[in-house]
């Protein structure tokens, strides 16, 4: 429990590999949060992320600390938002935790399942109280949920999600045929210009699957580029797809992937199918629309993804309608949900435990890739 006071948030770090600016409006809006300052370490990151940290503080009306440790002192700091590099976040969340920090993490807990491990040590060793946005609290999901709940389905017996990002320009790639990714050096997810991404977009679907069967048991994948040279070139994966089997015998699957920019109406499918013993449903979060597939006008349109963003991680690609309601992420419910978490001292409905997990399926999905699809057993 609090005083009546808002908790207040130290944002750590604005890495363009990260969501932070997508979390900003939540904690300026929401009336028990208030942001207290800006942080980074400014001996270890590039002078363009150093410019980007202090821009996003000035704007913001708060100080700018160039020393983590320093920042963790504070004693106005209750909340830490995490959203530095992947390869930093198991590092940054477990000394924020060992500082008595409640932590908001973006997305993945480290680049290793050892990372991972780590941070859901250091949270429970430390009593605080921990959250991954997300991936539960998201339109897909949510309408997902309310089915299962209704019982309309019967027994449920498998799910199929495809959620993929229009974004990006795509074009042919110099390869008839595209090569198959490697398992590369645990913990190597950082590329200058491309994610990999059965990691990004792959990991929202999982999500889903986590919140609607059991605890994976096996984990099938594949993945190349399709759509993008830059893909080819590092030989990583811009679609992927992914089976696997629960505990009780049921079935996943997911596709994920950046697909280009006039794709989609709404950018980029966001789609899950919910086979039940008495009954089938599709769920479509970008409906109710109307589909006005323009893709002509826009690739004949003077129109490219910006130079220093061509995959679109910050500026988002063109779309023909606005989204279906103000929060179709779910951030501003997964903030009320950790707020009411700290308040009653309560887990959030998607913790870290939770993230662990959906990083051993993504992480077993790519060892699967590697070898051409063979299973990979997590249990």
């Amino acid at each position: 429990m609090r005083d009546e006071a808002p908790y207040g948030v130290l944002l750590l770090s604005f890495s363009r590999h990260s969501h932070q600016r997508n979390f900003v409006p939540g904690f300026v809006g929401h009336a028990d949060t208030r942001i207290v300052a800006v942080a980074d370490d400014d001996e270890t990151i590039d002078d363009d992320l150093r410019q980007l940290n202090r821009r996003h503080a000035a704007e913001l009306g708060v100080p700018y600390v160039g020393n983590i440790a320093e920042a963790l002192a504070r004693q106005d700091v209750d909340i830490v938002s995490i959203a530095h590099d992947i390869e930093r976040r198991a590092e940054l969340a477990v000394l924020a935790a060992t500082a008595g920090k409640h932590l908001w993490i973006d997305k993945f807990l480290g680049a290793t399942l050892g990372e991972c491990d780590a941070v859901v040590d250091a949270v429970q060793a430390n009593g605080i109280r921990a959250i991954v946005p997300s991936y539960h609290y998201g339109s897909l999901v949510q309408q997902a949920l309310t089915v299962l709940a209704s019982g309309r389905l019967g027994e449920l017996l498998g799910v199929h999600t495809d959620v993929l990002f229009s974004k990006g320009w795509p074009r042919p790639t110099d390869r008839a045929s595209p090569r198959q990714p490697p398992l590369l050096p645990a913990g190597r997810w950082k590329y200058p210009e491309l994610k990999r991404e059965l990691l990004t977009v792959g990991a929202y679907s999982v999500g889903l699957l986590q919140a609607c069967l059991g605890t994976a048991k096996t984990v099938i994948a594949h993945g190349r580029a399709h759509f993008f040279q830059e893909h080819d070139d590092s030989t990583t994966e811009d679609f992927a797809t992914l089976t696997l089997t629960d505990e009780a015998g049921r079935i996943g699957t997911l596709c994920a992937g950046r697909i280009g920019v006039a794709t989609h109406p709404s950018g980029g499918p966001g789609l899950a199918r919910l086979v039940g013993a008495r009954a089938t449903i599709s769920i479509d979060a970008k409906r109710p629309a109307i589909n006005a597939f323009l893709r002509q006008e826009i690739v004949d349109a003077p129109y490219q993804p910006a130079k220093e963003d061509p995959m679109q991680w910050a500026s988002g690609p063109p779309t023909q309608r606005p989204p279906l309601s103000a929060d179709p992420a779910g951030l501003l419910a997964a903030l009320d949900d950790f707020i009411g978490a700290l308040d009653e001292n309560r887990q959030p409905a998607y913790s870290v435990e939770q993230a662990r997990d959906n990083m051993e399926i993504l992480l077993a999905g790519y060892r699967s890739m590697a070898s051409g699809g063979d299973a990979v057993d997590l249990r």
